[in-house]
């Protein structure tokens, strides 16, 4: 698993960054990701937004997804 590359249409620091698979908390985009950015699990097909902070994210699934 790691980061995919993004294409050039992220606002910087709110994404939505896309992951091959599930982030995890304080490591996945830590430092990158501020508080309220998502995050697509392209190998699950999972959203997430980050409720932590910017240096220590927290990924929180969006909705009811599995």
């Amino acid at each position: 698993m790691g980061i995919i590359q993004d294409g050039g249409t992220m606002i910087p620091g709110y994404g939505p960054y896309r992951y091959d698979g599930a982030p995890v908390d304080g490591a996945t985009f830590a430092g990158t990701a501020k508080k309220g950015a998502l995050l697509i699990d392209t190998a699950n097909g999972v959203l997430y937004i980050n409720t932590g902070t910017q240096d220590s994210p927290v990924w929180t699934v969006v909705g009811s997804q599995a």
